[in-house]
């Protein structure tokens, strides 16, 4: 399965966005991409009105529009990275969804992340708290694609490994991690974290990253990677800037490194 991650630097216009979203879809399209995945919080970053953004533009008739219109015009499996959607409550929080389309045009996933970043860092913005916008998800999600189980995570999930443990024991041959990594936790952990991920779950790693300094202040570190079951990098954005990473993923050599080391079968502790 020939698959891509991209990167690319968001702001806040929403239709600028996705204009540069749609550029680099198109391209991968052209060398035969079977399956895409776009950064985390790629059709808007920095805006601090996600509850009313999300209603009006987070919807059927719009956004949501569009990417089944992407996925089957150009013929793809689409992880639609991650963007805001409204929720049942009231507080005006919102979910950081990622969606997934088939070729086809239909929707055949959704995620809501589960982890949210309320940090310190030593960065331009000095600390986030996701909370105070978010609405954390509570469940897992595992998508077939195709004869491929594929698990659903974003950005800072990456540093809770019960979650691609979890996947790993459904049965999962590709994970995702759409993410807006901040380019200091990025340059320190961003590649050993996805290599971890993909060697103890001895599963391919599709790491889309947002890369460069942002409108609201914030930096992002790049280096979109997909990574193989041995951790080894098949291809990476190398520059900081927007582009495409593309791989064949080999799922014979994928089973027969489970069954060499079975993994699964020795684990001990729950």
């Amino acid at each position: 399965m020939l698959c891509c991650v991209a990167q690319m630097n968001s702001g806040k216009d929403v239709d600028a966005n996705l204009h540069s979203a749609q550029q680099l879809i198109e391209r991968a399209a052209q060398k035969g991409v079977e399956l895409l995945v776009l950064p985390e919080m790629f059709a808007c970053l920095g805006v601090t009105n996600q509850h009313e953004i999300a209603g009006k533009r987070f919807v059927e008739k719009d956004v949501l529009a569009t990417l089944a219109g992407w996925s089957k015009q150009y013929q793809m499996y689409l992880v639609a990275g991650s963007i805001p959607m409204t929720t049942a409550t009231s507080d005006n929080k919102v979910h950081a969804t990622c969606l997934v389309y088939s070729p086809e045009g239909k929707q055949i996933a959704d995620y809501h992340k589960i982890h949210l970043f309320d940090v310190d860092v030593a960065d331009e913005k000095g600390s986030y708290k996701e909370s105070d916008t978010f609405k954390a998800g509570s469940k897992p999600k595992v998508v077939n694609i195709d004869d491929v189980k594929l698990g659903l995570s974003v950005c800072y999930d990456l540093r809770f490994p019960e979650l691609y443990q979890h996947y790993m024991a459904e049965g999962c041959q590709i994970m995702t991690i759409p993410s807006a990594f901040t380019y200091q936790t990025g340059e320190a952990h961003w590649e050993i974290l996805i290599r971890a991920r993909a060697i103890e779950t001895q599963s391919f790693i599709l790491a889309a990253n947002q890369v460069g300094v942002h409108e609201d202040g914030r930096r992002t570190w790049g280096q979109s990677m997909i990574v193989d079951p041995s951790g080894k990098i098949l291809a990476q954005v190398s520059k900081p800037e927007p582009g495409l990473a593309i791989a064949n993923l080999d799922f014979n050599n994928l089973q027969k490194r489970r069954e060499a080391m079975p993994l699964q079968q020795h684990k001990r502790l729950n």
